[in-house]
């Protein structure tokens, strides 16, 4: 299915990833090749708002106002930092490190975030397989979800009883039932023991599984709980419902195709203003979008 009245908000960005919508219709986003953090107007216009160094990759707003950064590193040699997850104060543009490692074990790649209500965060590490939980202050960081294969997005229910995450190179979206704020409901693994015991994996954890050549990348979640994941190669916004998992697939136009349409999040008054990066183009798409997304836990940043 086709986008209509698709608009470039923003070209020649380098590489764009993790759009967070404003209440006054800007999108701040990362500049993974850039390293740095910036805002697109309104009306289209440019500005850095920080040099994270490194990769910055996802974003999100936290409960105390501030932006909150997974950073891969990058992949450039002569700018390459420590994986890490960055705090940003937007009134005195300080960019602070506040992890680096979780239990001992170096971060690998940290790729996307989510907030829940308690104020804390969920993030993926694509090169560590794993998904961990922390609180927004520095001081506690844990793993919780562990041999996963390249997490990169990473979402909540309506609810928040339920974690999201795409897996790039499996083309697949799990699941886990969330017990308590930073635990999940553990699924079994298939290993023989297991299958001697007539054990297997719950089947409930695997919300969908996509054909040929549509890797995964960052997710957002509608209103009504579907999982709109961007989606590489053959490339567009695959929309899943976890209830039935039927899917759907978006495409761009023709003009406007790009074969990596990495993210999606959702804005403007009623959350139906899609905002999509294409990151092989630079570009920054809005268009309206068929249903509301999903209100994050702390959606909006002063401007």
């Amino acid at each position: 299915m086709e986008l209509k009245d698709v608009e470039v908000m923003a070209e020649d960005l380098g590489f764009p990833e993790g759009p967070v919508a404003m209440p006054d219709g800007s999108v701040v986003l990362v500049e993974l090749r850039g390293g740095r953090l910036s805002r697109i107007g309104p009306s289209g216009d440019h500005s850095v708002i920080a040099e994270m160094g490194g990769g910055p990759n996802g974003a999100a707003v936290g409960p105390d106002g501030a932006l909150y950064v997974c950073n891969n590193g990058g992949l450039s040699a002569t700018r390459r930092t420590t994986p890490s997850i960055q705090r940003l104060d937007p009134g005195s543009g300080e960019v602070a490190v506040l992890y680096t490692e979780v239990g001992g074990r170096p971060l690998g790649a940290p790729n996307d975030l989510v907030f829940d209500e308690t104020g804390n965060f969920w993030f993926t590490d694509f090169a560590n397989d794993a998904i961990y939980y922390a609180s927004p202050d520095g001081t506690s960081v844990s793993a919780v979800v562990e041999g996963i294969q390249g997490p990169n997005g990473i979402g909540l229910s309506p609810d928040g009883l339920v974690l999201y995450w795409a897996q790039t190179y499996t083309r697949q979206i799990h699941r886990r039932r969330v017990s308590e704020p930073g635990r999940v409901v553990e699924v079994p693994r298939l290993e023989v023991q297991s299958l001697i015991r007539g054990l297997a994996p719950d089947p409930w954890s695997l919300v969908a599984g996509l054909p040929g050549a549509q890797e995964l990348d960052s997710l957002a979640v509608e209103a009504g709980g579907a999982v709109c994941v961007g989606t590489l190669l053959d490339s567009g916004i695959t929309v899943v419902d976890p209830a039935d998992g039927s899917v759907e697939k978006y495409t761009l136009p023709p003009s406007l195709a790009d074969g990596a349409v990495t993210n999606i999040c959702f804005g403007g008054p009623d959350l139906r203003t899609a905002y999509i990066t294409c990151s092989i183009t630079g570009r920054l798409l809005a268009c309206r979008w068929p249903r509301p997304g999903l209100r994050l836990a702390f959606q909006e940043l002063p401007s």
